[in-house]
């Protein structure tokens, strides 16, 4: 055995049950967050750190198929907005209510940052808030799936410096002597910089060795990372590993293991590569082999070995009030045509807690990660429903040498496919380097109607590889009532992704409707001056075809009971008539204008068939062939460091009604990085073929205002008014809409 890889038994013991701890906490959490209810989905699956050769891509998955449409501003900042398309989604995500936060860690060459979802219920278009704890450049673009959005941070995965050119011979200055807890610090490395940076470098350092002689940590961190991203210098290599040291005094263990990890890849021969690997190996409570103590540099990989386990926790507990008239819901799961969404006459009085943490537990060989997320509704309006939907809790074992992969819990698929949100297990085995196959079961959670002893399978065959950057699918999903078929289907996905263009296609046909459920086709191309061109065409049922869609009229419980009254083919006639066909398309153009104005066009079709009213979804009658475009003017940085500005102009043309919006919204950071306020103001102006006009003024302000590191204030209001003027009738309406609560994150 590798003396490298072995842990004595007993610390093996202690560790195993302790995990078993953690395990059962989350279990229990789980368990408690189910038996409470809690209903509506969230948008926002995941948040991981990727590298991609010099760079560092935070990708974002979605619980939805979404399309990146642009970034706001272009340059570099430590505000950003991202704005894209919701293609599709379950009812449970188009109707979630509560805003989503997530806190991400940053490390050397990436500041610390926060990304939050405002949830925008019924608009076309949504937003994604970026902040960052310092600036940096970022190009955000469409990821590798239709799930994804990936926000890449240029250059910043550092190389070792090398000596500069003009100084090939440079002698490395002795390391400054340095007082309290820094006296360890390394020496400084052979390279030297321009003397600005030198300077600079020098300043930063002298500020994060008194942070850590004070102890203050968190100081003496935010002082090495401005140093960390600078160019290379005399200073980087002490930065790197006092970063690590800082976070280790700061009881940041997660942190410090990442930025130790970083300085064995970056200096493996380094002076400090021996002492780096004894206190990666101390983290785990042991310490460090002695090959890491006798050979000095060559040992430090082995220390760097050594550390086989890396716990993380992330996670955020929400809770508002929401008051006033509510908001629109539908049954057709996409928006479209230009932004007509409208409060509704109910009025909404709910208290929502929303709850999103996370776990990763990472070893050698493996890794598990836990996830529980959902929101908890209660009612204070006799008006208002419940719906009971846990929109995520399981545990995700991967095995890294196999390639394994193993889900049990309330999840969505691992892969693609049309599969909606269920309760069960998936399974993931590499057949080779190139195809594998996914394998899923349980009970669907996600249905419009409840029905009893409901199961759901799918396989699915992937292959990525086959050509360079092109990868693709093949599933089939069966899903059944008191053993009757559902809803069976047959699907296939077909992708392409490189730095500059990301395409994606869809085919999802029914066995039992002999229809196409849905077919889509994206793609994205990232062209020369930061031009975004984006593409969509995609028409799908709305719902997706299943039998039980029939029971929404019928009056009856079960499919069973129904087809005692119908014969299967009358249930499938039923069952289409109360789905709809939904199609769209858009064509956008974003370039920047200069470093502070952005240009945006957008051309859209849309064509949605009618709906009739269900649960706490509104009948919506069919729209006809909608056309619509608008020209976006975006002003980065006009008057702060930190504000972007909205200027829309959209005009739209249905077979009943022409329409006209004038929209401005803002998002301005102020007080510092402690608060956000987003103004917002629109104008709707509406003329249908009977004569009569609709004018609707909509003004809005949402604000955000950190109260602690890890507590925030939240709140938004909206105002409607509307004129209706006909040859018969003149009537005005206005409604109002707020909510306000607080987000506190748990790690």
């Amino acid at each position: 055995m590798d003396s490298r890889h072995h842990v004595p038994s007993g610390r093996r013991r202690t560790r195993a049950a302790a995990g078993a701890r953690l395990w059962l906490r989350w279990l229990a959490f789980a368990w408690t967050a189910l038996w409470l209810g809690v209903a509506h989905a969230q948008t926002i699956d995941d948040v991981q750190l990727i590298p991609q050769n010099d760079d560092l891509v935070a990708r974002v998955t979605f619980n939805a198929t979404v399309r990146f449409l642009q970034q706001t501003p272009p340059g570099a900042t430590t505000l950003y907005q991202i704005t894209w398309d919701l293609v599709a989604a379950d009812e449970a995500v188009l109707n979630q209510s509560a805003d989503e936060s997530r806190r991400v860690a940053g490390t050397a060459g990436v500041p610390d940052f926060t990304l939050t979802y405002p949830v925008a219920k019924g608009r076309r278009t949504k937003a994604l808030t970026l902040q960052l704890a310092t600036a940096a450049a970022v190009n955000v673009r469409q990821g590798p799936s239709s799930r994804t959005i990936d926000i890449v941070f240029v250059g910043a995965v550092p190389h070792p410096p090398q000596a500069a050119a003009s100084a090939p011979e440079a002698v490395p200055e002795p390391a400054p002597v340095a007082r309290g807890p820094a006296a360890d610090a390394p020496a400084a490395p052979p390279v030297v910089a321009s003397p600005e940076i030198e300077a600079r470098a020098a300043e930063l350092m002298q500020r994060a060795r008194d942070g850590l002689a004070a102890r203050h940590n968190e100081d003496a961190v935010a002082n090495l990372n401005q140093l960390l991203l600078l160019p290379p210098n005399s200073q980087s290599q002490q930065a790197q590993e006092l970063v690590g040291v800082a976070w280790e005094r700061a009881g940041d263990t997660g942190r410090a293991r990442v930025e130790y990890e970083l300085y064995l890849r970056l200096y493996p021969q380094g002076e400090g590569a021996a002492r780096v690997g004894q206190r990666l190996a101390s983290l785990e409570g042991g310490a460090a082999p002695a090959s890491a103590a006798a050979s000095g540099a060559e040992g430090a990989p082995a220390a760097a070995t050594a550390s086989t386990r890396n716990s993380r926790y992330t996670g955020n507990i929400a809770q508002y009030y929401y008051g006033g008239k509510a908001r629109t819901q539908t049954l057709v799961n996409i928006a479209a045509g230009i932004d007509q969404s409208t409060l509704s006459r109910d009025t909404e009085s709910a208290v929502v807690t929303s709850v999103d943490a996370g776990a990763r537990y990472d070893s050698a060989d493996s890794e598990t990660r836990l996830v529980l997320r959902g929101t908890n509704s209660i009612n204070l309006s006799k008006a208002s429903h419940n719906q009971s939907l846990l929109n995520a809790a399981y545990v995700d074992y991967k095995r890294k040498d196999l390639g394994l992969a193993v889900r049990l819990g309330r999840q969505s698929a691992i892969g693609g496919g049309l599969l909606g949100l269920f309760d069960g297990a998936s399974l993931t085995w590499p057949v080779n380097p190139t195809w594998k196959v996914d394998v899923m079961g349980g009970v669907p959670s996600n249905s419009l109607v409840s029905a009893p002893q409901e199961r759901l399978y799918a396989g699915m065959v992937e292959a990525d590889g086959i050509l360079e950057r092109w990868g693709g699918d093949a599933y089939l999903i069966d899903q059944t009532t008191q053993g009757i078929t559902n809803r069976r289907a047959l699907g296939t996905e077909i992708r392409y992704s490189d730095d500059t263009f990301s395409a994606y296609s869809l085919l999802d046909y029914d066995l039992l409707f002999h229809k196409v459920n849905a077919v889509s086709l994206q793609g994205s191309v990232q062209a020369p001056s930061q031009t975004t061109i984006t593409l969509l065409v995609d028409s799908r049922k709305a719902p997706s075809l299943e039998l039980t869609n029939a029971l929404i009229s019928a009056g009856v419980a079960s499919l069973r009971d129904l087809l005692l009254q119908q014969t299967q083919a009358q249930v499938r006639a039923d069952a289409l008539a109360t789905t709809a066909q939904a199609r769209q398309g858009l064509l956008s153009l974003s370039r920047p204008l200069n470093p502070k104005w952005q240009l945006a066009l957008d051309l859209r079709y849309s064509q949605i068939g009618a709906t009739p009213a269900v649960g706490n979804f509104d009948a919506t009658p069919a729209t006809g062939a909608q056309y619509g475009s608008t020209l976006q003017l975006t002003g980065s940085n006009l008057y702060s460091l930190r504000d972007i500005n909205n200027f829309n102009i959209s005009l739209l043309h249905a077979p009943t009604f022409k329409g006209g919006q004038f929209s401005f919204s803002n998002l301005t950071g102020v007080h510092g990085e402690d608060a956000t306020v987003e103004p917002s103001i629109t104008f709707y102006t509406q003329r249908d073929s009977d004569g009569i006009r609709l004018n609707r003024t909509s003004a809005g302000l949402r604000a955000n205002y950190r109260l602690t590191k890890r507590a925030n204030l939240l709140g938004e209001g909206l105002v409607e008014h509307s004129v209706t003027d006909g040859p018969a009738n003149h009537g005005t309406t206005t409604s109002l809409f707020f909510y306000f609560g607080y987000r506190y994150d748990l790690f």
